[in-house]
């Protein structure tokens, strides 16, 4: 059976993060070595772990190989990345928020997007803008949380 002995390897990584047993920071981890011995002699040829040929029952992963295979781990088997990956959307402006949006500063727009009220946080959030208008004087930017995913909006007043 032919197969793509670099995704082996991704996988195993990843999973030997699962496995970690000791962590040395900034020095690496211990994880068992419960793989296939020659997917961890390739992850040793790759600088990920250290020689899986010994007597223990665990291996040594070099600082690279744990963050890498905490990378990997998060990339592959938890469901918080699925979230992270999806592109965020260009907020959609009315051509009068959009030009009013463009008359604040970069720092004052800044401060706005960092300190929305949510509801549901009950706390100051950021705020994921996803439309804005202006409503009288008023520009209303309506959005969502970027810590729980509820909706949020913004009112800015005119400027002196």
């Amino acid at each position: 059976m032919n197969y793509d002995e670099d995704k082996i390897d991704e996988y195993t990584l990843a999973l030997l993060y699962l496995v970690v047993h000791a962590r040395h920071e900034g020095m690496g981890a211990s994880a068992w070595k419960s793989f296939d011995w020659d997917t961890l002699n390739r992850l040793h040829a790759k600088g990920y772990i250290s020689n899986p040929i010994s007597k223990t029952k665990s291996v040594g992963m070099t600082e690279e190989g744990y963050l890498k295979a905490k990378e990997l781990f998060e990339r592959h088997f938890t469901t918080e990345t699925k979230k992270a990956i999806k592109p965020v959307p260009f907020p959609k402006m009315t051509a009068a928020a959009k030009k009013r949006w463009d008359e604040i500063s970069r720092d004052s727009k800044k401060a706005i997007i960092n300190s929305t009220y949510c509801t549901r946080c009950k706390d100051m959030t950021t705020i994921q803008i996803r439309e804005g208008r202006m409503t009288h004087d008023l520009l209303v930017l309506r959005g969502t949380c970027k810590k729980c995913g509820g909706e949020v909006a913004r009112t800015i007043e005119p400027q002196e």
